[in-house]
């Protein structure tokens, strides 16, 4: 399989001979540059939106963060999870800078509890 850095180089290089040849480039030594990095430019970007577009916002569950605020039954606070500020609630009381555990999700808020000992892994 090719690399990822291969597939767009070809690309590029046989749309700027299409290019050459059909006379759309007047002066290669500036549009080849331009063409080039345009065309590098616009693979990344695509690449990006592919790659970020099958993020599963499912997979908080069971992650294991901590309390940036304190949280209560009637009190949303925020919480760290693998390097992401979300806001959550939970059932029972959580001071700050406790260790939390997502068991839900409701809209864009985290559903979150205390962990155990043995659920936090060092």
């Amino acid at each position: 399989m090719a690399s990822h850095v291969v597939i767009p180089i070809i690309i590029i290089i046989v749309v700027i001979i299409a290019l050459i040849v059909t006379g759309y480039i007047a002066d290669p030594l500036v549009d080849i540059p331009s063409l080039a990095l345009i065309g590098f430019l616009t693979y990344r970007m695509v690449y990006v939106i592919v790659k970020t577009r099958h993020r599963n916002f499912y997979s908080y569950t069971g992650k294991v963060g901590k309390a940036v605020d304190d949280l209560a039954p009637n009190k949303p606070g925020y919480v760290l999870i693998e390097g992401e500020y979300w806001q959550a609630v939970s059932n029972e009381p959580i001071s700050t800078g406790e260790p939390v555990i997502v068991v839900g999700k409701q809209g864009f808020i985290l559903v979150v509890k205390k962990a155990n000992r043995d659920e936090v892994v060092v």
